[in-house]
C-alpha cells in the first residue's frame, strides 16, 4: 500500500470508530461538596440500553430532559428507547419518566429545566439542595 491509500484507510477507520461513539459527561460529588465533571468517548455498542454505576461514597449524575439527577452508590440505566431511567441502590428504588420522579414508590413533582436533583441513599430528594417532599406529604 502507498502512503495515499494508506492515508485514507486511516482516515476511513477513524471515521467509523467515532460514528460508533458516543461522549458520555458524569459529574460526580466531591467530599467538599463541589462536582467533578468527566467527558469521555463510550463505545456506542449499547446504545439500546445505555447504563451507568457508582461505586463507594462518589455520586453519579446524568442529564436527563434538561434536569440533572445525581445519584448515590449502585446501578441505573436508560430505557431502549431512552425515554425512561431506572435506578437500584442499596436502600433506594428509583424511576424517572419525563421530568417525574418516584423513589421508593414515593411521587415528587416535576422539576424545572436546569434543576439539580440530588437523591440520597435514605431515599430523600434536593433540588438544587433545598429538601422536596414527596407528593401528598405536609
Amino acid at each position: 500500500m502507498n502512503i495515499k491509500h494508506t492515508t485514507v484507510t486511516v482516515f476511513l477507520m477513524l471515521g467509523l470508530l467515532i460514528a460508533g461513539c458516543a461522549q458520555s459527561t458524569t459529574r460526580v460529588r466531591q467530599d467538599d461538596g463541589t462536582y467533578r465533571t468527566y467527558k469521555r468517548l463510550v463505545f456506542r455498542s449499547d446504545l439500546p440500553s445505555r447504563s451507568f454505576s457508582s461505586e463507594g461514597d462518589d455520586m453519579v449524575a446524568t442529564e436527563f430532559h434538561d434536569v440533572t439527577y445525581a445519584f448515590p452508590q449502585g446501578k441505573g440505566s436508560f430505557s431502549k428507547d431512552l425515554d425512561e431511567i431506572s435506578f437500584q441502590g442499596r436502600r433506594v428504588k428509583c424511576s424517572i419518566v419525563g421530568r417525574e420522579l418516584t423513589v421508593n414508590e414515593l411521587r415528587f413533582k416535576e422539576f424545572e429545566k436546569g434543576d439539580l436533583v440530588r437523591i440520597t441513599s435514605d431515599g430523600k430528594v434536593f433540588v438544587n439542595d433545598i429538601e422536596r417532599k414527596p407528593l401528598g406529604d405536609s
